[in-house]
């Protein structure tokens, strides 16, 4: 045999060996993995952005609300079961400024997986309190291992999309961020406060939308052609507050401002608050 045939016949068997199938360890598990995923947007149509935190301002909502239920939801990886499965969820007490009972409610003994699903939402309601208007308080949870699920994934990319570049979020952790600031708006400030609402208040405006039914929109449009806030109406709304005021002091359940004396419009709308001085 020539010598370039036995070096083809060699260089043959190295390849062919080369080809031989080898057994490739693979990671499988019976263990169900849980942790949060809330989308935050999409880009373009088929790009998720997910988020692990949630920041809430009352100052969208009618003056009428009093509460809000926001959701921070869970996904597992795994197989789907044919009964509920617990899962824990804790709360967070060094990450968490927000009081139980005060600023929240929530019911972390009866969250599961319903049965067929692969996700479910830890639902938590958020009471409106005055001091939202001051400051900004934090809910954070944390998922923990129990008997049905393990929290694999402490961080991952925020993208469904692997290529493309994103940050890493908490799975294991969620947090809310809870406020209802405001800023003066500029037709109260320039146009209408020494003539009809008095000093400029965050309760104050808060209290002035529930009664006239106004929202920040109404504000950011003040005074346009026709808008709900106008010069010739702040008489109207004006003694629709003060009323208002005055029923509250009579019936012995006086308003009390953001500085903790009693609240007043200008002097023309000033309510009766002798009974007690």
């Amino acid at each position: 045999m020539k010598w370039k045939d036995i070096l083809f016949v060699l260089g043959l068997s190295a390849v062919l060996g080369a080809c031989e199938k080898k057994d490739i360890e693979v990671f499988t598990t019976d263990d169900a993995g849980i942790y949060f995923q809330l989308i935050k947007g999409y880009y373009g149509t088929t790009t998720e952005i997910y988020t692990d935190s949630l920041d809430y301002s009352f100052a969208s909502l009618p003056a009428s609300m009093k509460d809000v239920i926001l959701p921070a939801t869970v996904r597992t990886m795994g197989k789907v079961a044919d009964q509920d499965r617990p899962f824990k969820v804790v709360v967070d007490k060094e990450g968490t400024t927000a009081i139980e009972g005060m600023h929240y409610e929530i019911d972390l003994d009866s969250v599961v997986v319903p049965a067929g699903k692969s996700s479910a939402n830890v639902n938590v309601r958020f009471f409106r309190t005055d001091d939202l208007m001051e400051k900004s308080v934090r809910l954070a949870l944390r998922l923990e291992d129990n008997e049905h699920f393990k929290c694999y994934f402490p961080e991952y990319k925020n993208m469904n999309t692997y290529s493309s570049t994103g940050v890493q979020i908490h799975g294991d952790s969620f947090s809310f961020t809870l406020s209802e600031m405001y800023t003066i708006p500029w037709y109260w400030r320039v146009v209408i406060e020494t003539d009809y609402f008095g000093v400029w208040t965050p309760k104050k405006f808060v209290v002035i939308n529930m009664v006239c039914g106004f929202t920040m929109d109404d504000w950011n449009n003040a005074g346009g052609t026709g808008v709900k806030i106008i010069y010739g109406r702040c008489g109207f709304f004006a003694t629709m507050v003060q009323k208002y005021l005055q029923e509250q002091a009579d019936a012995g359940t006086p308003v009390v401002d953001s500085d903790g004396k009693y609240m007043q419009l200008d002097s023309d709308y000033a309510v009766d608050y002798s009974r007690y001085e």
